[in-house]
């Protein structure tokens, strides 16, 4: 999604190195191959590593998969000798926040209410912990706290409630079961959002999202070469909250002539990193929207290495 202006934003250059730091289907990776860079694409779901390879294949050494979450970013390039080879820097990175339709519908996986699969949630089949397992161990406090902070729920609190009720009863093994007990009470017109955010959240909780995209911004920042840019694309608001305070943070504020910032000389400028370069988010055209109604709530920001 939002793929042209992406690209237009990473400006990718023939023979630069660049990172596709959520590979999926590998089209951003695609993209950038296609203009001469050097990619490197980080991903652990191992559908993601066989679709993109197929697709890929023809770009050779041109194109190397890593197996590893983006929070691993720094270690896992610094580890790989053709990352050395290429200089140790990034001209660029791209993060597509967003889960693939693919993944919504693999029902081993389990991240639809919608579709009747084990409660799993893990998009790295290498964690431990399984939306089943938060299900059962949390507490209700936690539950609600999980609820309120990574989906935004507004009923949190009695929706815990509900499932600590239930799963003393008996265990919660599936979506769909998960889903019966989010969903008894709440008004019809009301109960795909609020799923969807319940749903949100565990995965979130399951795969550390929030905490591995602000390492991995951290990191982006400290590996890209002198005028590398970030390209970030966000679908929820949470994620975007997130880009947009590291972004700012990071950044040299920009006054207008003769305001009162601008006249201000005691403002130290000299830890600012980036360079925002979209001052609003960029957000999808009505006609991408109509071929990809999942696009409506796309948000790109990007910023360039100082």
């Amino acid at each position: 999604m939002l793929l042209q202006e992406a690209m237009e934003l990473l400006a990718v250059d023939e023979g630069g190195v660049y990172v596709d730091a959520t590979l999926g289907g590998g089209g951003y990776a695609e993209a950038m191959l296609l203009a001469g860079a050097r990619v490197f694409g980080f991903d652990t779901d191992p559908a993601a590593h066989r679709t993109a390879s197929e697709r890929l294949a023809t770009f050779g050494e041109q194109f190397i998969l890593v197996k590893e979450n983006f929070a691993m970013l720094s270690d896992a390039l610094n580890h790989l000798p053709a990352f050395v080879k290429y200089g140790g820097c990034l001209d660029g990175i791209v993060y597509d926040l967003g889960v693939s339709s693919h993944q919504f519908d693999t029902t081993s996986v389990g991240l639809s209410y919608r579709v009747d699969a084990p409660l799993d949630m893990r998009l790295d089949p290498r964690l431990s912990m399984s939306a089943k397992s938060i299900i059962s161990q949390y507490d209700e406090t936690k539950l609600k706290e999980i609820f309120r902070n990574y989906g935004e729920e507004p009923y949190a609190g009695p929706i815990a409630r509900k499932i600590v009720q239930a799963r003393a009863v008996r265990a919660i093994d599936t979506t769909t079961e998960l889903a019966a007990i989010v969903a008894k009470g709440i008004r019809e017109d009301k109960k795909n959002e609020t799923l969807s955010r319940i749903f949100q959240a565990l995965r979130i909780e399951v795969n550390h999202e929030l905490d591995n995209l602000r390492s991995s911004l951290e990191q982006a920042v400290g590996m890209l070469c002198d005028g590398g840019r970030i390209v970030v694309v966000a679908y929820h608001s949470l994620e975007d909250r997130i880009v947009k305070e590291f972004f700012r943070n990071e950044s040299q504020p920009e006054f207008a002539a003769g305001s009162i910032g601008a006249l201000k000389e005691r403002i130290d400028l000299s830890s600012a990193r980036l360079k925002v370069l979209t001052k609003k988010a960029v957000t999808p055209s009505a006609e991408e929207i109509i071929r990809n109604p999942r696009a409506r709530s796309a948000k790109l920001r990007a910023a360039e290495k100082m």
